[in-house]
């Protein structure tokens, strides 16, 4: 009867803890609403952008070791709480967020400045065409 007791016991040992890293993974991958991540965009502006790496990271890469992670600035975080716990990367097109204790990428956010650029670039592209 007591084995059967500390097995029981140890399954949900095992289990609570299997479950609390499912939460504490869940609390590391905020799903940043659009609005959020124009606002880590544009607080992230004036930051210096490292160089892409050769192979575009994704979510749930780990971040390649070529690249430096930095802690989020508290104009950042005071705005957009939900990403106070992560480190990010700034690429020239993209911010990346970092998980700080295993390095894996949990989310990418678009650099609203750079697809502006983008539109921009082709906006005065297709103004030349018109002189045919």
């Amino acid at each position: 009867m007591s084995k059967l007791i500390h097995a029981a016991a140890t399954t949900v040992a095992i289990l609570s803890s299997v479950g609390f890293a499912a939460a504490q993974n869940a609390s590391n991958h905020p799903d940043l609403t659009p609005t959020q991540q124009r606002t880590l965009s544009q607080g992230l502006a004036n930051s210096p952008s490292q160089s892409a790496p050769a192979a575009q990271p994704q979510v749930g890469d780990r971040m390649p070791d070529s690249m430096t992670a930095q802690s989020l600035p508290s104009n950042v975080t005071d705005q957009v709480p939900e990403a106070k716990n992560l480190l990010f990367v700034k690429l020239p097109d993209r911010v990346l967020l970092i998980d700080p204790d295993n390095k894996v990428v949990t989310e990418l956010v678009m650099d609203s400045g750079a697809s502006s650029d983008t539109t921009t670039g082709s906006s005065s592209g297709s103004s030349d065409r018109p002189s045919r």
